[in-house]
């Protein structure tokens, strides 16, 4: 009897020993969301696949998944993370060779760039009296696009760019000179391809009269701000920059986009999107908006006055600014006087009570 208990306390000793050497062993976790890109609030599904590949069982794991602060659940609007550092908790029971989803719907407001950086798993051992742990880092990364503003200012602003606009086509349109061709982006209606051309090429391409040439718009996106308001500003600065950027799509106005803003992330650093992306331009833009930081490469007025060098005559400009200080003023008439037409500026200081 006495060796039966000794033989028994022998296999539990090395049972127990090895559960806590190997009971990780094979165990994998991996963060996906469904999507990259995301509108402010809208639900996307959050998923942690959890993988034993081992033949052993995991009797008791426990997962503290590192989410993104500002995390809530889509049906009831509650914080996913309760405690700050803590991480989202989950417990399980893995049998051998058992693969796991966690879906999650979830959703963040504020525009930004997010990550979901990886777990902590902690596995109990055999008899269950201790635990070990183990980190899986990763990152993950979720753009949320600035919000839509309605501002009555902006609005009328909007109204005097498309105002002027027929005015510029009756006075400069002539659809009988082709200045030249170039390639078709999927925004040009189908009697502007060129056939002929097309053939010649391999790829469509469109006749560029000289009314496309005058009639096109640069949206230049300022994020030079100082003071204890400024990100207050550049939030509402992004929103009106996107804002401006749909109705120009919307109507069917050619513009390009440029910024002396920091764009973090897989996009690169670009300072300017081009115009003719076709379907895509909007999304580019959207997602360098939601990537934006507060901080900037060059003041207002040096980058203004670069920028002045490269703008065409009878371009359309609007300048999104924070504030428009007497520097910013100055580059405005300088890059009217380039172009022939007026800029219209956004300042964020000045709409505070018109953003609804």
């Amino acid at each position: 009897m006495i060796l039966f208990l000794a033989v028994l306390l022998f296999l539990l000793y090395w049972a127990e020993r090895y559960s806590l050497l190997h009971v990780l062993d094979g165990v994998r976790s991996e963060t996906k969301t469904d999507r990259v890109v995301v509108e402010p609030g809208e639900p996307f599904l959050w998923t942690m696949t959890i993988e034993n590949r081992k033949r052993m069982m995991v009797p008791y794991l426990e997962i503290r998944e590192q989410v993104p602060q500002g995390l809530c659940f889509a049906e009831t609007g509650e914080p996913v993370e309760t405690r700050e550092g803590a991480g989202f908790r989950s417990v399980l029971y893995l049998a051998g060779q058992q693969r796991t989803e966690l879906k999650r719907q979830v959703f963040l407001s504020r525009r930004g760039r997010y990550f979901f950086r990886g777990s902590r798993l902690e596995a109990g051992d055999f008899l269950g009296l201790k635990t070990v742990s183990d980190s899986h880092a990763e990152l993950a990364e979720l753009v949320v696009k600035p919000k839509r503003l309605h501002s009555v200012k902006l609005e009328e602003m909007l109204g005097g760019f498309l105002g002027e606009r027929p005015v510029d086509r009756s006075l400069w349109e002539d659809p009988v000179l082709t200045v030249g061709f170039r390639e078709y982006t999927g925004r040009e209606p189908f009697r502007s391809i060129s056939w002929l051309q097309s053939a010649k090429t391999g790829h469509l391409v469109v006749r560029q009269y000289d009314h496309t040439l005058d009639v096109s718009c640069t949206v230049l996106f300022n994020t030079d701000a100082s003071g204890e308001e400024s990100m207050e500003l550049l939030e509402r600065c992004c929103q009106a920059a996107r804002q401006i950027c749909e109705e120009l799509e919307k109507r069917k106005i050619a513009y390009d986009f440029q910024t002396n803003g920091i764009i973090a992330g897989t996009m690169g650093q670009w300072l300017a999107v081009g115009s003719g992306l076709g379907p895509g331009h909007l999304e580019t833009v959207l997602e360098g908006l939601g990537r934006m930081t507060g901080g900037h490469r060059e003041t207002c007025r040096d980058w203004l006055f670069r920028v002045m060098q490269g703008i065409t005559q009878r371009a359309g400009l609007f300048l999104v600014t924070p504030r428009k200080t007497a520097s910013i003023q100055e580059a405005v008439a300088g890059l009217e006087k380039r172009s022939g037409k007026r800029v219209f500026v956004f300042d964020a200081s000045e709409m505070e009570d018109e953003v609804s």
